[in-house]
């Protein structure tokens, strides 16, 4: 039996093992008893979840979307002779608005995207990306408006589109602000022991940074658990080892300086929480197969997470996840095909399993990354570059087609601030804002979290994507930032 002293070695080298554990949950969570509390507005009807999939490197866009049709597909073959996609490998699709007059294809490895765009369940929003205010790119080259920090900056640039800041200016991730005005507009006070809004599959992030909510951060299978032999089983020789553990935690609390009464509590909050949470989750049943990639399978607990609501008294959740590799300045025909294949597999598993929860509606996904890549190569990859397109998917969203304003894929066009970087055309905090209104923030709420939003005018702060969000807005049939067939 180890030592009761408080400055005894061997305990406090368990306490702060134990303590990294319960780094995953949010500090200061309450009761166990608290956090299975269902919130009595907990209908089907009710329920929201968002997704954020963060493609970490910069996801060249412009070979996951290509054109198709003969002379544009020739111009942008001629800008990148040694990375273009053939026609005749293309994946077809047929958007019923935004096409800007082309046919066009998706890359062949994302099989799943194409059907579930076609489908009307997937829809592309067009060259977005960071701004400060409408840019083009003669503003760029004459410097004549504010523009983004340090452009194309990974980390400069992951933390603006993740935070409206930068590396060097951090600020609360848009995420995070979002899951706070959710949380004070469902009534939930602080310190109330329930289960933050914000749940991460990827660690700490800057888009769900700052929450005063709280962050509740999963393994790509659940909660992380403390030893098994840690846990309630009912085996005599665990259940001793347990209860011994829980002594050594009780007399941290009450005879340990300060910071060891901290981690005692803490640790034993999170046990007791990732216990709850996984008991949750587990009892949940999917049957829609997952891929085996890491992608995937962290999918595949959102979905649990999703299924386990009720249990765990949730009405809103927003879920971050991060898929890294994107960075492909060589190797890029091989790597992009796995990366986007693996994208595509998980995320149209991930549809399914909400169909089968009887959610699809209900949940919402949508891609973001650190920038587009330059449309030019630079031998067998591409560099960083600035607009790029992003996915949205869900059964509430209005699909088959694009949004925004699909820029020309032309070395030398209107967008191109130079070696194809494209200057978006929509920006970040619009696709924020939309996702924000869906939600069930209001306006007042948008402008709080996205404060350049008056930027771009009356209506930047809803793109109509989302149907049910289109119906209470009573604009159906408005084609505001839709583009022309």
């Amino acid at each position: 039996m180890p030592s009761s002293r408080p400055d005894d070695p061997t305990r406090r080298q368990l306490l702060v093992d134990a303590t990294r554990i319960a780094l995953g949950s949010a500090c200061g969570m309450a009761t166990l008893g608290r956090l299975q509390m269902a919130q009595a507005a907990s209908r089907a009807d009710d329920y929201r979840a968002l997704v954020c999939l963060f493609l970490l490197g910069g996801n060249d866009s412009y070979n996951m979307v290509v054109p198709r049709s003969s002379a544009e597909h020739g111009t942008y073959a001629a800008a990148r002779p040694n990375l273009a996609i053939a026609r005749e490998t293309l994946l077809p699709i047929t958007p019923s608005a935004g096409s800007a007059g082309a046919d066009w294809g998706l890359h062949p490895a994302m099989p799943e995207m194409a059907a579930l765009f076609q489908q009307g369940k997937a829809a592309l929003l067009a060259n977005v990306g960071p701004l400060i205010v409408p840019t083009s790119a003669a503003d760029v080259q004459q410097q004549s408006v504010p523009l983004p920090p340090e452009l194309f900056s990974h980390i400069d640039q992951q933390a603006h589109a993740m935070s409206l800041g930068s590396e060097v200016a951090a600020a609360p991730g848009w995420g995070g602000r979002l899951a706070d005005r959710l949380t004070e507009r469902l009534g939930i006070p602080a310190g109330s022991g329930r289960l933050p809004l914000s749940l991460t599959l990827s660690g700490n992030n800057a888009w769900q940074n700052g929450a005063s909510g709280g962050l509740y951060t999963l393994g790509a299978t659940g909660a992380t658990r403390l030893d098994a032999s840690l846990r309630s089983t009912g085996n005599a020789r665990w259940d001793t080892r347990r209860g011994a553990f829980n002594a050594l935690l009780d007399l941290g609390k009450r005879e340990s300086p300060v910071l060891v009464r901290a981690a005692a509590e803490a640790t034993r909050t999170a046990r007791d929480f990732s216990e709850s949470v996984n008991a949750a989750i587990d009892g949940v049943t999917i049957t829609t197969p997952f891929p085996s990639s890491t992608l995937a399978q962290q999918l595949r607990t959102v979905a649990r997470l999703i299924g386990a609501r009720r249990t765990l008294g949730q009405t809103r959740q927003v879920f971050f996840v991060g898929f890294g590799g994107w960075d492909t300045h060589d190797r890029m025909l091989e790597d992009h095909q796995t990366l986007l294949g693996t994208v595509s597999q998980a995320l149209g598993a991930f549809h399914q399993a909400t169909m089968e929860l009887g959610v699809s509606t209900s949940v919402t996904s949508f891609t973001m990354s650190d920038f587009g890549r330059t449309l030019n190569n630079n031998g067998d990859g591409t560099d960083h570059g600035w607009g790029g397109h992003s996915w949205v998917l869900g059964g509430d969203v209005v699909g088959g087609r694009f949004y925004g304003t699909m820029n020309e894929y032309a070395l030398g066009s209107a967008r191109d601030a130079g070696r194809g970087r494209m200057v978006p055309t929509t920006s970040i905090e619009q696709l924020g804002a939309t996702m924000a209104r869906w939600m069930g923030l209001g306006y007042g709420d948008a402008l709080e979290i996205f404060p350049n939003l008056p930027n771009f005018g009356a209506g930047a702060d809803y793109l109509p994507m989302l149907a049910s969000t289109n119906a209470q807005l009573n604009e159906i049939g408005f084609t505001r930032n839709l583009g022309k067939a």
